[in-house]
């Protein structure tokens, strides 16, 4: 009889194991889900024709309290057209994928694998220079 319950114990612990966040086959994995954001910020070119970077993004670009972050852009399921938007300051309407990481240290670039991903369903400029 101990040797049924002792065994339906340890497959709740193996279980409940496998569902608690950190990492799989050594690769972190994220748990938290996207989330509904509109940031402002200045839209530069990335490593290639084809991705593009939200820098210095706020929440509130009036807030000079808030630390601006660097996102990694994504087009959604509507056609966004970040090229026409180069070098602006733009507010970008999406879902950001936060990503866990440590904060970046003052004026050091992150690799754009470690950004955030930022999926922008709309993007209107704001002005036609980043401030």
């Amino acid at each position: 009889m101990k040797l049924p319950i002792v065994a339906l114990a340890v497959c709740f612990v193996v279980a409940a194991g496998f569902a608690v966040p950190g990492t799989l086959a050594g690769q972190e994995y994220q748990t938290s889900k996207a989330k509904e954001v509109s940031l402002t910020g200045c839209l530069v070119q990335g490593s290639s024709p084809s991705v593009f970077i939200l820098e210095n993004a706020k929440a509130d670009p009036r807030n000079s309290d808030e630390e601006g972050r660097s996102y990694l852009l994504a087009g959604g399921s509507m056609a966004v057209s970040f090229s026409a938007h180069l070098n602006n300051e733009v507010r970008v309407d999406g879902k950001a994928e936060m990503k866990n990481s440590a904060a970046q240290p003052a004026g050091e670039r992150v690799k754009e694998s470690d950004l955030p991903k930022l999926t922008a369903t709309k993007i209107t400029q704001v002005a036609s220079t980043c401030s």
